[in-house]
């Protein structure tokens, strides 16, 4: 063997492992990808899941007595900005009974959270919590499903006697359009007697 086909030797050989590690390291990449896209649908489908949980449990009486359920019909400027406010016998938070959940689109410059927050306390408790459910939703539209002499959708809702019947929400992002797939659908919730 002479001196050149050693060298051609190695360059071939330095050639194949560069070409293998290549393909490894795109194959690794994309896992890599694959593994974030999944993780963040298994998020989105924990905050529709969490939505829809709290808006089944919903309940007006506990109890101590119950606040009323309240959806707020709202704009800021072209979106829209609606507000609920309603008492849930879903388990919101470890170890608390009924929890009084507030869902709304956090702009404030002082807070951390930004998007669909929730806000989650105990029900005459001291316990309280804000999480943090979209980061980049911009808007938040809800209606109510009224059943008293047929069935029509009202843009808002307040009542301490009767639960709608059902409740659509739409969360909505900016130009950007970033709001993950998962949460640009609408969720509807049947509630009160439409069960």
């Amino acid at each position: 063997m002479t001196l050149v086909e050693l060298l051609v030797g190695l360059i071939v050989i330095g050639a194949a492992l560069a070409a293998g590690y290549r393909a490894f390291a795109g194959v690794a990449d994309q896992r890599g990808r694959a593994v974030a896209a999944m993780d963040e649908a298994a998020r989105e489908a924990l905050v529709r899941r969490a939505m829809v949980d709290w808006l089944r449990g919903a309940v007006l009486v506990s109890e101590d007595g119950g606040p009323p359920f309240v959806g707020l019909d709202g704009r800021d400027g072209d979106l829209p900005d609606d507000a609920l406010a309603f008492l849930t016998t879903t388990r919101a938070l470890p170890g608390v009974g009924n929890v009084q959940v507030r869902l709304y689109i956090d702009r404030d410059p002082d807070t951390p959270e930004r998007g669909l927050v929730a806000d989650l306390s105990e029900w005459q408790g001291t316990y309280e919590e804000r999480v943090e459910l979209a980061p980049a939703a911009t808007g938040l539209d809800a209606r109510y499903l009224f059943g008293f002499r047929g069935r029509r959708w009202l843009p808002s809702w307040i009542s301490s006697s009767v639960l709608p019947l059902g409740v659509e929400l739409l969360v909505t992002a900016g130009a950007s359009d970033s709001l993950p797939p998962l949460l640009r659908r609408p969720i509807l919730v049947a509630m009160g007697d439409s069960r």
